[in-house]
């Protein structure tokens, strides 16, 4: 069913903006034109938004859509994300294999209005620039075990002064990433009192809180079920007639599941829920990805719970539970 929405399609890319303004009443002919990357183009897709009363949808493409949004957020122009994967694929049911810049507008717009996006949020807007940064972290850190995993086997010892050295400027490089983006959050309000609550759970850090908040700005708005598939920890079915495929997981946030994994393995050790329900799912037989997926998902069930309802607070178990002195959730420290 077409949507009353109109959706304006843009292809960003490094240098330009490819953009698809749809005919807005029948038998006009929809406009396509081609604009810098910059903010004399994101002027004139502001007046076509404007002109139009339409959204803008856009496709994540690594950052380089990061300013135009930005833009149009601060002159009221409604945004939406497009996903990438699930815009190739309408494109295939549409039977359109060919791809070029002019195409992918075109067709990011049909898919909005087709299928339907979502407006960017306020405080989805707000978590652009600690993603940025949270982002940036991550690569320093991922280039980091890269130097690491370089000198376990170095066997020259000039090669292992410039590969430590390289390691100490990493750390710093990274220590101050960790400030920036605490500094980003204790900025917002909201961030801040979502991080400082987050942090109760046993097993979440500061850095897991906000990785989770850069990258998942839609917790406590949505259901569990939503929220895992998005994250790309709900399991897929694999059946057709008399085949019973293994279900899987895949897709989804990449950098919130990896931070929502290294969460859980800490959680295991220190909440004694959260250990006790991974222990009973080895018990029962299962692997450890097995166990440690469900335990994920019990994970961000808990924080979406707490970012949903204020008046919500992760319990203490009696000490006669615990595991040991530091087991259960934490408490807060002045």
């Amino acid at each position: 069913m077409k949507s009353d929405i109109l959706h304006i399609g843009v292809d960003v890319s490094k240098e330009k903006l490819d953009v698809f303004v749809p005919a807005q009443k029948e038998g006009m002919r929809p406009t396509t034109k081609e604009v810098d990357n910059s903010v004399a183009g994101f002027r004139e897709i502001r007046d076509f938004a404007r002109k139009a009363k339409a959204t803008v949808c856009v496709e994540p493409t690594g950052g380089y859509e990061i300013e135009l949004i930005g833009f149009l957020h601060g002159f009221e122009v409604p945004v939406a994300y497009a996903d990438a994967m699930r815009v190739r694929q309408f494109a295939r049911a549409e039977g359109c294999l060919s791809k070029n810049d002019t195409i992918d507008a075109a067709l990011i717009s049909r898919f909005a209005d087709k299928i339907g996006v979502r407006v960017l949020e306020q405080r989805e807007i707000e978590a652009v620039e600690l993603k940025r940064k949270a982002k940036f972290r991550q690569t320093m850190m991922d280039f980091r075990t890269a130097i690491i995993n370089r000198l376990e086997t170095e066997i020259d010892p000039e090669m292992k002064v410039l590969l430590k050295e390289q390691i100490m400027r990493m750390d710093k490089s990274i220590d101050k990433a960790e400030r920036l983006c605490m500094e980003t959050v204790e900025r917002d309000d909201r961030m801040d009192t979502l991080r400082e609550r987050f942090t109760l759970v046993g097993g979440v850090g500061d850095m897991t809180a906000i990785s989770i908040l850069a990258g998942l700005p839609e917790i406590g708005t949505l259901s569990d079920e939503k929220l895992n598939r998005l994250v790309g920890i709900s399991p897929e079915e694999n059946r057709s007639g008399k085949r019973d495929g293994q279900c899987r997981i895949w897709g989804g946030r990449k950098d919130v599941r990896n931070a929502l994994y290294m969460a859980t393995v800490a959680s295991i050790q220190w909440n004694s829920i959260l250990g006790t329900y991974y222990r009973k799912k080895r018990a029962e037989g299962h692997p450890h990805k097995w166990a440690i997926v469900p335990t994920m998902r019990k994970l961000l069930s808990l924080l979406n719970r707490i970012a949903r309802d204020p008046a919500f607070t992760p319990k203490t178990e009696p000490e006669s539970t615990k595991r040991n002195a530091n087991a259960g959730r934490k408490k807060k420290t002045a």
